[in-house]
């Protein structure tokens, strides 16, 4: 018996010990289960992440293979179509303007706020407000056409400048006591320069405009670059923070629509005179003289900054004594 009970104990005790190997087993096979449940979710959910991104991608590019397909079929049947609208004056007005890119922005529109608001018309251009106005560099080169054909058209003369060695000659004749021999050859030598520099003018008058643009664009951004800036607060502030001044690239859209506006007012003097009505043609003022030209940009200067008129009136007296 006593054998028998030993031997049944030994018996239990290897059983206990396999139960609790077993055991440990157990909780050791949950634990890596779980780890290898938690690191497949993972990956699981980047895959779905990945396949989401994949499809969306190729939905997007089907989609655009789609509607390009679809835009060419639409084109192909409206070529194929046949036109039963008559041709009509305005119709052929209108494609020749889309023609020249200005069936989305209206030149008219832009011309009549240029003669009768021109500075709240650039102050809304540079704070943003560009949808119905026409560019003012695409403009300018459509003005600049418009009145080399109207000049053609009327037989407009350009004047001459005045010869300042005829000038000093008559007047050293008239004066002779006033000047010694040295002063006499200096007045000639200046004279002579004078006309050379008037020649050169007379024979490149695109050069001659586009120097003297380049200057009032620096004189001008010298003396309005810090002036407050007015229009929109969504486009006065940008970013939190507060936008001070004007910077160059705006000064030089504020110059060209004001060349624009100087192109309008040639056209309409040439009209009215059938020739240029002043003596004295500045390349930059076209055919307006400096007090037009003072009272044009008072007003456009005035309208855009909005300084009081003699803040305005001495800064644009230094621009128009520059031209």
């Amino acid at each position: 018996m006593t054998d028998k009970h030993e031997l049944r104990e030994k018996a239990l005790a290897v059983l206990r010990r396999i139960q609790a190997w077993l055991g440990i087993l157990w909780e050791r096979m949950k634990v890596l289960w779980s780890r290898i449940w938690a690191q497949t979710k993972v990956l699981w959910g980047k895959l779905c992440g990945w396949m989401r991104v994949l499809w969306g991608k190729i939905m997007h590019l089907w989609k655009i293979i789609s509607d390009k397909y679809l835009a060419q079929q639409e084109v192909i049947k409206k070529q194929s179509e046949i036109s039963r609208e008559r041709i009509t004056i305005k119709g052929a007005v209108l494609t020749f303007m889309e023609t020249w890119g200005l069936g989305s922005r209206n030149i008219f529109y832009t011309m009549w706020h240029l003669l009768w608001r021109p500075g709240y018309l650039i102050c809304d251009y540079i704070n943003g407000h560009r949808r119905h106005y026409m560019q003012p560099f695409f403009m300018f080169f459509v003005l600049t056409l418009i009145l080399v054909e109207l000049a053609f058209v009327l037989d407009v003369q350009t004047p001459k400048n005045k010869d300042m060695t005829l000038i000093a000659y008559e007047l050293i004749r008239d004066h002779k006591d006033w000047f010694t021999p040295e002063q006499t050859a200096n007045i000639f030598k200046t004279a002579q320069w004078l006309d050379a520099v008037h020649d050169w003018r007379d024979q490149n008058r695109a050069w001659d405009i586009l120097i003297q643009s380049l200057g009032v664009i620096f004189a001008t951004w010298l003396l309005w670059r810090k002036s407050p800036r007015i229009g929109n607060a969504e486009w006065v502030v940008a970013n939190g923070e507060y936008i001070e001044g004007y910077n160059f690239a705006e000064i030089v859209t504020v110059i060209a629509y004001i060349l624009c506006q100087l192109q309008i007012l040639s056209m309409i003097a040439m009209l009215l005179f059938h020739r240029l009505p002043f003596d004295h043609m500045s390349g930059w003022t076209m055919v307006l003289p400096k007090l037009v030209l003072f009272a044009v940009l008072l007003i456009d200067f005035k309208q855009l900054f909005q300084r009081t008129w003699g803040a305005t009136a001495w800064r644009t007296l230094i621009i128009v004594l520059f031209v």
